[in-house]
């Protein structure tokens, strides 16, 4: 990790994604730790003071409502940027969960742009594609 790389924490229980994640991380020069259930991810994000949060919404098992809402209060001194991700097939059954993120994006968004949405939400520089991400991102809390 470079000197001024960054911890990025993500709940990802998906293994295809959370490798993605690790990978364009370190590849930017930032550490990715991944949790694979909701109360390592509170604990994580109460001990590590991520500099952004990666949640993928399609987690099942989880109340995600819940968990984001915890999220919230407990870094409510110091807002961490949330990214989030979904599928096109369950965009509209996670939608009431979009408020609680900065930016909600697709699976597919995630995958093409990763290290684009990772530079905008560490304040590093981007290379946009041109391709539109699905979601309206909204400001960092």
């Amino acid at each position: 990790m470079g000197q001024d790389g960054k911890t990025i924490l993500a709940f990802v229980p998906d293994l295809f994604f959370s490798t993605k994640i690790q990978d364009t991380a370190k590849h930017l020069g930032h550490t990715a730790t991944i949790s694979r259930t909701p109360d390592d991810f509170v604990r994580k994000a109460q001990e590590l003071s991520p500099a952004l949060l990666i949640v993928d919404l399609t987690a099942e098992g989880t109340s995600l409502e819940e968990l984001l809402m915890q999220l919230r209060r407990e870094i409510q001194a110091s807002p961490i940027p949330l990214l989030a991700f979904t599928t096109h097939a369950a965009w509209k059954q996670t939608a009431p969960l979009h408020r609680l993120c900065d930016q909600v994006v697709t699976k597919e968004a995630l995958a093409r742009d990763l290290a684009a949405l990772l530079g905008k939400h560490l304040g590093g520089e981007t290379k946009e594609s041109g391709t539109a991400h699905h979601g309206t991102p909204k400001s960092p809390r």
